[in-house]
């Protein structure tokens, strides 16, 4: 069975704490450099890099992802008759390695550990 299911991608933390670094950077050689040696297109880049920082400050703290992505999986009802633990062990594992790779927000990867464990072994 086929299903589409939306994940929201965030960038990490660190990546979004250069992208301030860099902003700020940039905002500083528009300010001292390129506003006067260039005027509007100085104003214009100083904007720019402003707006880079703040949009890399928003996504640093704010812990929101940034685009959702929508993909299909395949689901299955559970472990077949016979499986047993080995079944449960082995969803736990895929369930973990989403959670790892981010495809799941913690709540989902939480949720679902417990629809798994709830389940008759």
């Amino acid at each position: 069975m086929r299903r589409r299911r939306n994940y929201r991608v965030r960038p990490n933390k660190a990546g979004s704490a250069m992208g301030v670094v860099a902003g700020a950077i940039f905002v500083g050689i528009g300010l001292f450099v390129v506003i006067p040696a260039f005027g509007p297109f100085g104003i214009l880049w100083t904007l720019m890099a402003a707006a880079m920082t703040g949009y890399n400050i928003y996504i640093m703290v704010s812990g929101k992802g940034i685009y959702n992505v929508e993909m299909e999986e395949e689901t299955y009802p559970g472990p077949a008759a016979g499986q047993g633990i080995a079944g449960v062990e082995e969803r736990l594992q895929t369930l973990q390695r989403l959670y790892d790779q981010r495809l799941i927000t913690r709540e989902e990867y939480d949720r679902k550990r417990q629809e798994i464990l709830a389940e008759k072994w």
